[in-house]
């Protein structure tokens, strides 16, 4: 009988110590997984952190002109957004009037998801496009791809170091302050 009882408090005391080892385990690869605060102190998950490097893409903007990584320059703002977002349409009226106060060439608005002729679509190409290169990528496109677009509505900064293209920043606050009108 002591055996017994000595048999079951050892294969108790291993069960736990397997236990807490695994949720150690679990902490950890939880830990490893998750967003990475940025400067800002937000976690960004929906695309490429802060540093990150864009990848290549090769695509052509709804008037068909194209846009490769090498085109974006240093400050050009990037947003994605996408027709079946509710968010992404809220925002859309702030975004359009802050790329409007940008160079032309400075901003480029990636509607993902959408489809020509779809009218949420169609709305969204019509406020954007008088104030950004716009491309329509009906799914995951090579921007999206590029960007590592998960999640929208979503936006950065970029700046060109050498040959590469970085995310200089990511979250709202890349847009430009749009400036007031005079009356």
């Amino acid at each position: 009988m002591p055996y017994l009882v000595a048999a079951v408090v050892l294969i108790g005391a291993l069960c736990l110590l397997d236990l807490l080892l695994t949720v150690g385990l679990v902490r950890r690869l939880r830990a490893q997984q998750a967003p990475r605060p940025s400067a800002d102190g937000f976690a960004h998950a929906g695309m490429l952190p802060p540093g990150g490097i864009v990848g290549a893409f090769d695509t052509r903007t709804v008037d068909g002109r194209p846009l490769h990584r090498r085109d974006l320059g240093t400050g050009t703002v990037v947003v994605f957004l996408s027709p079946g977002c509710p968010p992404c349409h809220q925002l859309v009226p702030r975004v359009a009037a802050a790329l409007g106060a940008a160079p032309a060439n400075e901003a480029v608005a990636v509607v993902a998801g959408g489809m020509e002729g779809d009218p949420d679509t169609e709305q969204l190409l019509k406020e954007l496009g008088p104030v950004a290169r716009v491309v329509l990528e009906p799914g995951t496109g090579p921007m999206t791809e590029a960007f590592a677009a998960r999640a929208f509505p979503v936006m950065c900064r970029v700046r060109a170091v050498g040959d590469e293209l970085v995310v200089e920043d990511v979250g709202e606050h890349v847009l430009p302050t749009p400036v007031p009108a005079t009356r």
